[in-house]
């Protein structure tokens, strides 16, 4: 069997899904300018083809694995690692052109962004330690947990099995914050 991750046509469906994700990101800007706008058939179809292009991400990157699904914890850590290089990135080179050629705010702007892509990196990292150990829905006994679909909120140790309010499953609740 040909190894496909050592091959030429891995590589351009790698380039393929990276370009289809910057397609989306685009595309998401574009369809909540044009509902600012108040067009919202047009954001509505923006937003109809970002949906299609994260599915064929989807069947590329299954593809890729030929057949196999990696693990949310495998895409954490994926996650983690480009938020990692996207921040030194954007500290060692782009901060630095931007000041050099005096774009002060623009400067400012993107080391903002570097502070939340670390942020949210360090947020990925508690998820996946909590993962990792089973923890992820379990709290100590006074753990407030958050429905991320309606927000009704409740205190107990572990997150409940079904939301009181909208009944979706315990996969949507998170911890909140004190």
């Amino acid at each position: 069997m040909n190894e496909i991750n050592k091959s030429r046509t891995y590589e351009n469906v790698i380039k393929e899904i990276e370009s289809r994700g910057k397609n989306m990101a685009l595309l998401r800007v574009f369809s909540d300018r044009a509902k600012a706008q108040g067009y919202f058939t047009v954001a509505h179809k923006l937003d109809e083809v970002t949906k299609q292009e994260s599915e064929h991400c989807a069947v590329l990157y299954r593809i890729m694995q030929e057949g196999d699904e990696i693990d949310t914890l495998a895409n954490l850590i994926y996650c983690a690692g480009q938020l990692n290089a996207s921040s030194a990135r954007l500290r060692t080179q782009f901060v630095a052109t931007a000041k050099e050629e005096g774009f002060d705010y623009i400067a400012g702007v993107i080391d903002e962004i570097a502070k939340v892509d670390t942020q949210t990196e360090m947020q990925l990292k508690e998820i996946m330690e909590e993962l990792k150990v089973g923890k992820l829905y379990v709290g100590d006994k006074s753990t407030a947990w958050q429905c991320i679909k309606c927000g009704c909120s409740v205190e107990n140790s572990n997150a409940p099995d079904i939301c009181p309010l909208c009944a979706s499953q315990k996969g949507f609740f998170a911890k909140i914050k004190k």
